[in-house]
């Protein structure tokens, strides 16, 4: 039988054996149920893994004004955002 050891700050490494036979990956949201002296784990939502190349393409950036080239982090100036109006764009 497996068995894990529970951390100072409450947490358990599930057994990769146990992880690769119910299927479950990073994301997985479990339950517990106390039922009169027994922990019983259920799986209350599946997450399947994916890939970072999947999100390729959904956030678009606005072509710069000028042709200087990429932009950098030093030309970025927070307090602009806050004098911008908010709506659509």
């Amino acid at each position: 039988m497996a068995a894990a050891t529970l951390t100072a700050k409450g947490q358990v490494v599930i057994p990769a054996e146990i992880r690769a036979r119910y299927e479950l990956t990073a994301g997985t949201q479990v339950e517990f149920v106390d039922e009169g002296g027994v922990i019983r784990l259920l799986v209350r939502r599946r997450v399947a893994p994916t890939e970072p190349a999947a999100g390729y393409g959904l956030i678009k950036i606005a072509p710069r004004a000028s042709s200087r080239g990429p932009r950098r982090l030093s030309e970025f100036d927070p307090a602009s955002l806050l004098a911008k109006p908010r709506g659509k764009r």
